[in-house]
């Protein structure tokens, strides 16, 4: 599934909807924490490149067709 080009604050939401929590924001990114212990790691940008969202999903074990779901 090819990921859609969204914004820090799109991504920002969708991973609040999943359950993450922001625990940390320095410069332009942004680290969110879920319950079970999962971290993900992403820039606070304008556009975030598809290839790096995808990268931050895959390391935080969060299937692409859930955060597409979720996102605005």
């Amino acid at each position: 599934m090819k990921l859609p080009l969204v914004s820090g604050r799109q991504v920002h939401a969708a991973l609040e909807r999943l359950g993450f929590n922001e625990v940390h924001r320095r410069g332009s990114h942004v680290k969110m924490v879920h319950a079970d212990g999962r971290r993900i790691v992403f820039p606070f940008h304008n556009e975030i490149d598809r290839f790096t969202l995808r990268g931050a999903l895959r390391d935080a074990d969060i299937a692409i067709e859930d955060f597409v779901a979720h996102v605005k």
